[in-house]
This record gives C-alpha cells, sequence and structure tokens, in this order.
C-alpha cells in the first residue's frame, strides 16, 4: 500500500496530495501538538503539557500558571506542507481553560481547526476535562468549503507521587457539512500511563483504539540530564516511528525540539516554544 504522502490528485497547475483531502472529513487530534509528545511516541493521555486543549483535556485540571506556546511542524520535510498552532492556557477556579488553534494548507487548499476546552480538579489525584474541536477547509472561490465539529473528554488519576494513568475519549459525536449527517467514524478511544523514577525520568505507554483500525500502541522515555535540560526518546507502530527529542527551560521560556522517522513516509521535524507567567 502507497503512503498517503505519494498519492497524487493534478489539478490544474498544481499538485494536491490526498493526505490534505483526508483532512476534509477528520478530526485529527493533533495537528501542530508539542514536540515533546511527538518525541514520546504521542503518548499524551497521562501528560500535562502546553497544549492540553488539544491533547486530554483533564490534563487543564492541574494547571496552575497561564501559558502561551507556538507549534510547528514540517510532515516528510515538505517545505509547502507545514502545520502551524498556537495555544493559550489559563487557570480559574480548580481547573483551566484552554484554546488551541492551528492551520496548514497548500496553494488552493487550506485547513484550519480550533479547541476549546476546560478541565477542573474533582479531587487532589483526580481531574476530568472536555473540549469542543470546530474545523474548516476553504478552497479557491470557497471561503467555507467543508465545516465540521466534535467533542471529546477525558480523564486523569494520581496514584500516588509516580504514577499518572489517564482515559480520553476523541470525537465520540461529530458532524460534517460534507457528510451532512452525525456520526461516530473518527471516535479513537485513549488509555496511557505514566511513571517517574528517581524525580528525573518519566516513562510514558499509551494504546489507541479506533473502529476499523489496527491497535496503535505507542511509548516513551524522558530524562532531565541537566537542570534545565530534558532528553527523551520513543516510538509508535501502525505506521513504525522512532522519534527523539530535547526541551530546554530558561527562567519562564521553555523551547522543545524532536524529529520523528516514519518507515513509510520519512522525516518530520517539530518545534515548540513556551512562555509562562
Amino acid at each position: 500500500m502507497n503512503p498517503p504522502c505519494r498519492w497524487k490528485i493534478r489539478r490544474p497547475g498544481v499538485l494536491i496530495p490526498v493526505f490534505f483531502l483526508s483532512c476534509l472529513s477528520a478530526g485529527g487530534q493533533f495537528h501542530g501538538g508539542e514536540a515533546i509528545v511527538a518525541a514520546t511516541g504521542n503518548s499524551y493521555t497521562s501528560r500535562i503539557g502546553f497544549s492540553a486543549a488539544s491533547m486530554n483535556q483533564a490534563g487543564l485540571g492541574w494547571v496552575r500558571r497561564t501559558s502561551v506556546s507556538m507549534h510547528h511542524q514540517m510532515p516528510f520535510v515538505t517545505g509547502e506542507v507545514s502545520v502551524s498552532s498556537m495555544a493559550v492556557q489559563f487557570p480559574v477556579s480548580r481547573g483551566a481553560f484552554g484554546v488551541s488553534l492551528s492551520g496548514y494548507g497548500i496553494r488552493g487548499l487550506r485547513y484550519n481547526t480550533a479547541w476549546i476546552a476546560y478541565g477542573t480538579e474533582l479531587h487532589p489525584d483526580v481531574s476530568a476535562g472536555a473540549g469542543i474541536h470546530f474545523r474548516a477547509a476553504s478552497i479557491p472561490g470557497e471561503v467555507f468549503y467543508r465545516l465540521g465539529a466534535g467533542c471529546a473528554m477525558g480523564f486523569q488519576f494520581r496514584i500516588g507521587d509516580e504514577v499518572m494513568a489517564g482515559a480520553h475519549v476523541m470525537l465520540p459525536a461529530c458532524w460534517s457539512s460534507g457528510q451532512g449527517r452525525r456520526g461516530t467514524g473518527d471516535m479513537t478511544i485513549a488509555a496511557g500511563i505514566s511513571r517517574t523514577f528517581f524525580q528525573s525520568a518519566t516513562l510514558h505507554a499509551e494504546v489507541h483504539i479506533r473502529s476499523g483500525e489496527t491497535i496503535r500502541a505507542g511509548a516513551g522515555l524522558e530524562a532531565m540530564i541537566a537542570e534545565c535540560v530534558r532528553l527523551c526518546a520513543g516510538f509508535r507502530h501502525s505506521p513504525l516511528s522512532l522519534a527523539c527529542g530535547a526541551e530546554v527551560r530558561l527562567r519562564s521560556w521553555t523551547i522543545q525540539i524532536a524529529g520523528e522517522y516514519i518507515l513509510d513516509t520519512g522525516n518530520t521535524p517539530y518545534a515548540t516554544v513556551a512562555y509562562t507567567f
């Protein structure tokens, strides 16, 4: 089976990868997510990060500081195919709100998504969150070529001081103007766990289940090698990929870089810059 980046549909004067056309009806969870997530096998269910609104929304329940972050990735290292996003998280009573906006496209086709989410601390060791997802595609002469909406919800549980477990369901119900009806074809159920060792290393493991597809599993390891430097590596299968990355924290700034090699399609670099105040 040919990888998506090799499928082409010819239009007047431009070649458009089917990778983009498939996104018109898909409600992808990660469009421009954190570099550190990609570097640890896309393990997001038990994570607290800068893009909780578009990952496991329950992570917002632990947020105590406002953050603004920008993310960029370049699938298959093709210059005209890049994904950029911005996320904002700000705490409120017993939780936090989060907004994540992302967009990408090539000449003749543009795709934009938005997540609006809220997470709350139900118990000192339990957090829950939910979010609403909007998406829109545009082509020349038609600003809103196709619209869509969906929702997601998740939970996170702390088990002692070293273990975090999470469960998440993405798009249990969604709507697309292209289908003209509601559906659950994009629903994905995920569960994961992370374990911290020696207060400096964290191991992540996660599975994603989607109807009609192979169960996807991923795992990754993060390790602090200095007071402000963290290295990470991970893998996932279906498609098989290997990844590694690094994070540097400088006072209120956080910089992440990562690279992922997918067996079928090649390299994808990631970058994240965040400011916390």
